[in-house]
């Protein structure tokens, strides 16, 4: 299984037995849980398999942000972040990303500990 968002595998080999055994997980995001992300300028990318203390003071080197999961749904036809808006009025800044061979739409904001 190649590396997707939201899905993963792991492989080991016994040296005892030869026999190799794969472990794949396909990864369950939960709204106002969070994610680790990098950003660079306006664009973010995020660890999908990671998680995260919303609250985290410090994240690891290869991360500069907490992303807070603001909802998470079905993927509609050509989604975007724009479909994360809950309501008319929402002025917030959304990242979203196709997840789980592109089915669910997963949305975030840049967690702000306040």
């Amino acid at each position: 299984m190649p590396q997707r968002r939201g899905k993963a595998s792991w492989t080991y080999s016994s040296s005892g037995s030869g026999r190799t055994t794969k472990l794949c997980v396909t990864r369950i995001y939960l709204k106002n849980y969070c994610v680790l992300g990098k950003q660079s300028g306006d664009s973010i990318t995020i660890g999908p398999m990671t998680a995260v203390d919303c609250r985290a003071q410090r994240v690891p080197a290869a991360y500069n942000q907490v992303m807070h999961i603001s909802g998470v749904y079905r993927a509609p036809a050509g989604a975007n972040a724009g479909n994360c808006r809950e309501g008319t009025y929402d002025r917030r800044q959304y990242w979203a990303w196709l997840v789980n061979d592109d089915e669910v739409l997963l949305c975030t904001t840049v967690f702000r500990n306040s």
